[in-house]
């Protein structure tokens, strides 16, 4: 705990030492997003003496959370130095008078990304917490990156630091992670990577990646991967792509596909796919005992403008799920082939524009269907406003195991100025049962509103200053 305040005192000093200089800066640009939710969810619990006394899951009465959450972003420039940038990404989080425990509603205080970067037009140094994202997943640190770009055509970058928890930004070991996974090692992590991008040609890129992960002691792998990636266009009309991850610590290949779209005239396209999916995991999780289960399968993706305003798409996906390694009281009768189709369509006349889609999956697991549709009207300068449609049902699944549920909101987004702007949505779900039909039920309402504001220098050019331009 007092190791988690210094590190907190620390990244607000940081904060406040570059909002309290802006004269010395000369460039500072503060953007913030403050988000408030409204979520009604139904508990569902076992009941012994339901249905007879064979037993049940039923629903308990309807209860709310109203998470709050405040993000924070800094990005200084103009340090006294070509090319040296602090950039810092800090969120807060709270309750609004929950009846339901959000997810990190208790985790009050976090900081997504607070590094030093200073960036010439061959070389990159950046030191501080970060994060990756690449074929591996999304892995965040707490070290330094080093990239080197000889010519535009070549980029060769290395990485190390102390690692964090996936899907976390906690510490391996912190007591928040040990209490969902006990069996873990007491030592922390080390994360170590090195990366190679290049595009040999004006229509190809490779790239390739290798990441490594140790207990801080050195005295225990974690896990040890690498994933690889290509696209080549060949004349006007074929594009290939293909990637594969490795899990060297297993000595099994992860994900992998291959792909190739032909662009067919009047902006149509048709893309075909086949893919493996088998899930990885660290050495060192209990996890692993329960074995995922892989699947493989293809794809075909079609787009087709079928007139001046109007845009059509559908796909079909075929997926194989491999025999049960490991007995499951949840995977009963379950089936090994899944069939997957999708239709879309974008619309748009003037201002106004018009999103639909169609969704179906027979087989493995259940079967599930659904449909959307979004009528927006949208002048210009940022104001959008929209009404928002949906439905979906279920068989053999857990969530909606009877009947229909539908779905009713509408959505605004307006500007407040060239710094401010304000968006909200809500939308209301209603079940309808088949007849004389008993179970769980859906009944509920969502709602969400956020105001998103700059200050400081340059702040009408927001996209320019982020992260996100440097991904």
């Amino acid at each position: 705990m007092r190791l988690t305040r210094l590190r907190h005192a620390a990244v607000l000093a940081a904060f406040g030492s570059l909002a309290a200089a802006p004269a010395r800066a000369q460039s500072l640009l503060l953007h913030g997003t403050t988000t408030t939710q409204y979520v009604q969810l139904r508990p569902i619990t076992y009941d012994s003496s339901a249905d007879s006394g064979a037993g049940a899951f039923v629903s308990l009465p309807v209860s709310y959370a109203a998470p709050f959450t405040q993000d924070l972003e800094l990005s200084a420039w103009g340090l006294g130095m070509t090319g040296l940038r602090a950039y810092v990404l800090v969120r807060g989080r709270a309750a609004l008078g929950s009846e339901l425990i959000w997810p990190q509603s208790d985790t009050h205080f976090e900081a997504l990304y607070a590094y030093l970067e200073l960036q010439r037009p061959t070389y990159l140094l950046r030191g501080g917490r970060q994060q990756r994202a690449s074929g591996l997943g999304w892995y965040a640190f707490d070290g330094l990156t080093a990239a080197w770009t000889p010519t535009p055509a070549l980029r060769l970058e290395t990485y190390g630091g102390r690692g964090l928890a996936r899907a976390s930004l906690e510490s391996y070991n912190s007591s928040a992670i040990s209490s969902l996974d006990p069996l873990r090692p007491d030592q922390g992590t080390l994360l170590l990577g090195a990366s190679l991008w290049a595009a040999p040609t004006a229509r190809s890129t490779v790239s390739a990646l290798y990441q490594r992960e140790i207990l801080s002691d050195f005295s225990g792998l974690v896990s040890e991967q690498a994933t690889f990636d290509g696209r080549l266009g060949l004349g006007a009309h074929l594009i290939f792509s293909a990637s594969a991850n490795a899990d060297i610590a297993r000595q099994q290949w992860g994900k992998a596909s291959a792909s190739v779209m032909i662009l067919l005239p009047h902006a149509s396209s048709l893309e075909l796919e086949a893919f493996q999916y088998r899930p990885t995991l660290d050495l060192t999780t209990i996890w692993g005992a329960f074995a995922p289960e892989s699947h493989d399968g293809w794809s075909a993706t079609a787009t087709v403008p079928a007139a001046r305003d109007l845009t059509l798409s559908g796909a079909y996906t075929y997926r194989r799920w491999q025999p049960l390694s490991s007995g499951s009281p949840f995977l009963v009768n379950v089936g090994n082939i899944q069939n997957e189709v999708t239709l879309g369509a974008h619309a748009r006349r003037g201002a106004y524009t018009l999103d639909a889609g169609y969704h179906l999956e027979v087989g493995y697991g259940g079967d599930q269907s659904g449909g959307d549709l979004d009528v927006a009207y949208g002048p210009g300068d940022g104001w959008r406003l929209g009404i928002q449609g949906t439905a979906f049902q279920q068989t053999d699944e857990f969530r909606v195991a009877d009947g229909t549920v539908y779905g009713l909101g509408a959505s605004v987004r307006t500007p407040l100025g060239r710094r401010l702007g304000l968006s909200a949505e809500a939308t209301r779900y209603f079940q309808r049962r088949l007849t004389g039909s008993t179970g769980l039920d859906w009944n509920q309402t969502r709602a969400s509103v956020s105001l998103d504001w700059t200050v400081g220098a340059d702040a009408d050019r927001v996209a320019g200053a982020g992260e996100g331009s440097y991904r």
